[in-house]
């Protein structure tokens, strides 16, 4: 039996570990504490492995634990803390499918308020549906659509003649 959970574990993380510390850096901006998150993230995960009901996919439970991780991080007051954006987009490992792109939108992304920012991160980096990420914040759709909205129309505000390429 606990063979079983430590073989889960260890699937869970190789199958999840990369793109949720992608995102704890992401919501974190910082690399070592994004390391803890995940590690918590996954402790959390071990020890919620028999009451997982399978309700949500183990991409939206991972996320979702991690969320709240990354969440109780910034509450507490050693996350004071801030990396230079420069800094922190040289430290995100890139998704193994990516495309070499400029890191202006990202940038940007992350200078939303993080009502703004989670939403976006969640739905444009971590694929998630606005359902998904509804409940994952404990919020009503309508709110996740209208930040995801309001986020996009700052995007669209602060990088207006960013592309002017194409």
């Amino acid at each position: 039996m606990e063979n079983d959970r430590q073989d889960t574990l260890a699937r869970l993380m190789e199958e999840h570990g990369d793109r949720l510390y992608r995102l704890c850096l992401l919501l974190l901006r910082d690399p070592h504490l994004a390391e803890d998150a995940v590690q918590d993230t996954m402790l959390k995960a071990w020890r919620g492995l028999d009451g997982f009901e399978a309700r949500a996919s183990e991409k939206t439970w991972l996320t979702a634990i991690a969320v709240n991780v990354c969440r109780d991080y910034r509450r507490l007051y050693w996350y004071r803390k801030r990396l230079d954006s420069e800094e922190l987009l040289e430290q995100i490992p890139a998704p193994p499918d990516a495309e070499p792109q400029d890191d202006e939108i990202l940038r940007q992304v992350l200078a939303l308020a993080p009502k703004y920012r989670e939403p976006v991160l969640l739905y444009y980096w971590q694929e998630l549906t606005v359902p998904e990420i509804a409940a994952l914040l404990h919020e009503k759709e309508n709110t996740v659509s209208t930040r995801l909205r309001r986020a996009r129309a700052q995007l669209k505000q602060t990088l207006k003649g960013w592309d002017d390429d194409g």
